[in-house]
Formats: structure tokens, C-alpha cells, sequence
């Protein structure tokens, strides 16, 4: 009997050698992992890139001013996929932007912000839906300096996210809002007499 089950086994091995029967799988340690697919959103904020007045956000944006070309090819490396710009059409100072985000293969958005009067309500949800796009983060959100990336992200907060007056314009004033800061907190006052259902005693 064990002569018979000695000879069983030599035979089964033999085949799997020569491809009779298939090799029991490798063990999980000995195979090389497959490489994982790009995320369809972040698990991490890539790293901050100088951009003028630069910040990075816990959301997946780098934030700040007017990016050169060098830091776009920057900013490229480092793994964000969208940069969105606040700056209107008729403004200097970024020509050629949008070939070379999209030379880079990223995607390019423009939310035109004039000013005060381009902190509307219109411009928080196109921000938002940007924001919401499939594979569109880590992004870039900017404008010449950042006083626009601020703001609007501070209306942003209380309009889409209906976060409070006072924590809207605390977030504002966390990202560095200085000059747009008055526009803002009329912004807000403006739709709290509107809206008598939002959370605005606390306006500061």
C-alpha cells in the first residue's frame, strides 16, 4: 500500500512538471502585486507647489495665485489632475495657461471672477459641480493672487455647503481673504436678507 501511494504521488508530480496537470497557485509573498489603478479620487493631498500665496487644503486643492509655466510642469509632476482659474478672459498675465494645462494632460476649467461683483451665487455651485467632477481632484484653484480663490470659496461654503455665516467667513479668513473681505460679508448679508431660513445672526 504504501509502495502503490508512493508511486500515485511521483506520477502526480511528474505531470505537473510537464504541464499535465497545473502547478497549485504561488503563494500571495511570492507574486509580484499588481499594480494599483489610479484613484478615482485622493487618499492623499499631493505636495504643495510654490505657487504664489500657495496653501494646500485637507480637500485636495492647491491654492494661490497665477501658476508660471514652470510650476504647471511642477504641478504636473506632483500629481494634480485639474487646475481651475478664476481670472476673466480680458486679463493679462496668463496667456497661453490653458494650452499648456492641457499639453500637460490635465484638464483646464475657467470660473471668470471679476471682482466683488463676480462673488455670486452662480459662481458657488459652478465651483462646486467643478469640484464634483469625476477624477478632478487633487486640482489647482486660483487667480492672480488668491484674493478670488479665498473669497469664493468662502460663498462657496455658505451657499452650497450651508455652512453658517460666521463659519463661512472664518473659512475665508483662513485661506488669507484681505481685500475681497468686505465684499464677502456683503455677499452673505445679501442673501441672509433673501433667505430667512440660513443661519446668519452670527455674521460677524
Amino acid at each position: 500500500m504504501l509502495q502503490r501511494a508512493i508511486q500515485i504521488v511521483c506520477f502526480l508530480l511528474a505531470a505537473a512538471m510537464v504541464g499535465i496537470l497545473p502547478l497549485p497557485p504561488l503563494a500571495a509573498a511570492d507574486r509580484s502585486p499588481d499594480k494599483p489603478s489610479a484613484p478615482k479620487n485622493i487618499d492623499e493631498t499631493p505636495p504643495l507647489v510654490p505657487i504664489p500665496n500657495a496653501q494646500v487644503t485637507k480637500t485636495g486643492l492647491l491654492i494661490g495665485g497665477q501658476p508660471t509655466p514652470e510650476q504647471l510642469k511642477a504641478i504636473k509632476e506632483a500629481g494634480y489632475r485639474t487646475v481651475i482659474t478664476l481670472r476673466t478672459d480680458s486679463e493679462r498675465g496668463d496667456e497661453g495657461e490653458q494650452a499648456t494645462v492641457e499639453r500637460l494632460g490635465m484638464k483646464f476649467v475657467r470660473i471668470p471672477v471679476a471682482g466683488p461683483a463676480g462673488l455670486t451665487q452662480d459662481n458657488a455651485y459652478a465651483l462646486s459641480k467643478a469640484l464634483s467632477e469625476e477624477d478632478v481632484l487633487p486640482a489647482v484653484l486660483h487667480c492672480r493672487t488668491g484674493q478670488r480663490v479665498s473669497a469664493l470659496l468662502g460663498l462657496k461654503a455658505f451657499v452650497v455647503d450651508r455652512a453658517s455665516a460666521a463659519a463661512a467667513m472664518d473659512l475665508a479668513k483662513r485661506l488669507g481673504i484681505k481685500k475681497l473681505e468686505a465684499a464677502l460679508r456683503e455677499r452673505i448679508a445679501e442673501i441672509c436678507k433673501s433667505d430667512k431660513s440660513r443661519n446668519c445672526e452670527d455674521l460677524p
